[in-house]
């Protein structure tokens, strides 16, 4: 194919937490190829969650590669690439090489030393200086972890930094870190918009070993020769650095706007919205991460979203499929019989930050069965997004939309629990990829196709909207209280 008579592409890669992402669009927003590589994560211990981090590297080439080869073949040509990764990720670095496995956002092991700073009432100026709370997630208690427990490791290292870093110093040789995942480290000053030197002090790391902070539209180009042969890209194709994947779900959902609230649930599950600035909350249940210049977004994220379906498809249904699941949990009523699952598989983020936690099963008999574990685990997992939803709606005021996206929306069963806990229609986008779409915007922004962020609310189309049936809307309120009830006596 003449590829100077094919049409331009804008590819989104996304990088996740179980696999790469990659959707290509044409300059009108419309989806001309895919892509989708996986890569596992390990627990080597209880509460750790490591990564390969050369093998997460080869599958998102690889993903690129193969979503580069398919817009071709639909004539379409590959002239801009832009990234969302996850967030919270820590490699350290020794010449260009990784020490050890990544330590990604669901690792634990630090939960003790985050539990001390707590206990040491740290986390009012930690969070007025991050907008981050004091977490296992966050790089702080990761790396003071490893200086006390790999000190060879950590003495060695001379850089520390994420996945998306590790792709962008081998295609570029350069260590360049944007300001979104930058704002999501625990590391971040967002007055200064610079590391926090006293925070950098106390995990003992200097600020040369962390990369240099770039805009989130900053344009690269000259991929490494090698590399760009391989995935057959030009030479010429301009690389935007992009964001953190989930204030790009916010953009590509097109939710910019005062009330305008996104919901996900992927492996984990969020609720945000899109600030101006900076935002805090009085009882520190959320976190703000960085946008782009005037844009900011407030959330609050749960650990165990997808993670839990999957643990009792595993665990409990004997590998039943998604679809195998969805039946089964369409058969079971409101309220699972009395069954409830409080889905703390890997401790709490948002909105009480206790890693400490662990999961638990209430009002188990033996009338209960497989359709129960199914319908309880999705309907748990509404519950603890309840959670977050109701401190960013204290934020957000008058709510004007809600938006969700993730790959529950593959199950109507789940998606209707959603909008009957929240007691709010949802917004179900035709494109689910929004991580992928809001880093294609961002190229656009970073090149002129767009002038302003804002243009992005007129390219999300929704797909359908799914409203919440009164009855079961006032039931699982009820129900809801009682789980909040049962978190109490179990947890405080």
């Amino acid at each position: 194919m003449n590829k100077m008579t094919s049409l331009e592409a804008t590819l989104g890669v996304d990088i996740g937490t179980t696999g790469c992402r990659c959707v290509a669009y044409s300059d009108k927003a419309e989806v001309v190829a895919k892509a989708e590589c996986f890569y596992p994560t390990s627990s080597p211990k209880q509460g750790w969650a490591e990564q390969d981090s050369v093998l997460v590297i080869a599958a998102v080439e690889m993903c690129i590669r193969l979503a580069v080869k398919s817009a071709a073949e639909a004539h379409y040509n590959v002239t801009l690439i832009s990234f969302s990764a996850v967030n919270h990720g820590l490699i350290p670095m020794y010449e260009g090489e990784p020490l050890r496995p990544c330590i990604i956002w669901a690792d634990n092991r630090s939960a003790s030393i985050t539990q001390k700073w707590r206990s040491e009432r740290r986390q009012k100026a930690v969070y007025e200086a991050t907008c981050c709370p004091i977490h296992p997630m966050y790089l702080p208690g990761k790396l003071v972890w490893l200086a006390k427990k790999e000190p060879e490791i950590f003495q060695r290292a001379d850089r520390f930094i994420s996945l998306k870093e590790l792709l962008f110093y081998r295609w570029f040789g350069r260590y360049v870190i944007d300001a979104s995942i930058a704002s999501s480290t625990g590391l971040f000053n967002v007055t200064k918009f610079d590391w926090d030197e006293e925070i950098l002090r106390t995990t003992g790391i200097r600020r040369e070993q962390l990369s240099d902070i770039v805009p989130t539209t900053a344009v690269f180009e000259g991929v490494n020769q090698e590399i760009s042969d391989r995935l057959g890209l030009d030479q010429d194709v301009r690389v935007i650095i992009g964001a953190g994947d989930g204030v790009l779900s916010s953009l590509g959902a097109g939710a910019l706007n005062p009330g305008e609230v996104t919901v996900m649930i992927g492996t984990s599950g969020a609720a945000r919205i899109t600030v101006a600035k900076p935002t805090l909350d009085s009882r520190r249940r959320t976190w703000c991460y960085y946008l782009a210049e005037g844009a900011w977004v407030v959330g609050g994220a749960i650990n165990n979203a997808g993670l839990t379906l999957q643990w009792v498809r595993e665990k409990w249904l004997n590998g039943a499929s998604f679809k195998e699941v969805e039946r089964l949990a369409a058969q079971v009523a409101p309220g699972s019989a009395g069954l409830m699952l409080l889905p703390f598989l890997t401790g709490e983020r948002s909105p009480n930050w206790d890693p400490s936690i662990r999961a638990a099963l209430i009002g188990l008999d033996l009338a209960h069965g497989p359709a129960h574990f199914a319908r309880a685990a999705m309907e748990g997992v509404a519950y603890r997004l309840k959670s977050v939803f109701e401190p960013i709606i204290e934020m957000a005021g008058e709510v004007r939309s809600v938006t969700i996206g993730g790959g529950f929306i593959a199950s109507p069963t789940w998606v209707q629990i959603v909008a009957d806990v929240l007691n709010a229609p949802l917004d179900i986008l035709e494109e689910p990829q929004g991580s992928a779409f809001g880093a294609v915007v961002l190229a656009w922004l970073a090149v002129g196709k767009i002038k302003t962020l804002s243009e992005c609310t007129n390219l999300a189309r929704k797909r359908e909207v799914i409203y919440p049936n009164p009855k079961r809307a006032i039931f699982y309120d009820r129900q809801y209280r009682h789980y909040q009830q049962t978190y109490e006596r179990l947890y405080t």
